[in-house]
């Protein structure tokens, strides 16, 4: 009988201490992962405002290039109406084919939307890619005039 008044007193003073422990383990843990959310909310946030800092000087710097472009197209379209009437048809469908290449260069640029840090890199590589060939082409095509 002293035995199981002893298991008794031994379980009513060690299984609250034993919770005690647990909580005061669960709790850390709670704190824990409360504290690594915030770093990744933060990191997430810094890197969003990088990517917008990026984006904006990207989209700047692509929007010259296309105001340029559609510049030098609108020359093209002067010169073109004193061409004469031979060369005048082919220069006229090719300015119409550059102005639409720049069109859609514009286009893509507005819409845009991030997926991610691999995809923005890829459409900045591509981006530039058509940007250069529709610069190569105006030159091209006033090298020719």
């Amino acid at each position: 009988m002293k035995t199981g008044i002893h298991v008794l007193a031994v379980l009513a003073i060690g299984l609250p201490l034993f919770v005690i422990g647990c909580n005061v383990d669960r709790e850390k843990k709670v704190e824990d992962a409360k504290e690594t959310v915030d770093n990744a909310n933060k990191a997430l946030k810094d890197a969003q405002a990088e990517y917008d800092k990026d984006y904006q000087v990207f989209k700047n710097n692509a929007e010259t290039k296309i105001s340029a472009n559609e510049k030098s197209i609108e020359e093209f379209k002067v010169e073109i109406k004193s061409a004469g009437k031979k060369f005048k048809a082919g220069y006229e469908k090719e300015i119409a084919a550059l102005e639409q290449k720049n069109l859609e260069l514009k286009k893509k640029i507005i819409e845009y939307k991030y997926a991610g840090k691999d995809q923005w890199e890829d459409f900045k590589v591509n981006f530039n890619k058509e940007m250069e060939s529709v610069g190569s082409a105006i030159k091209d095509f006033f090298a020719k005039k």
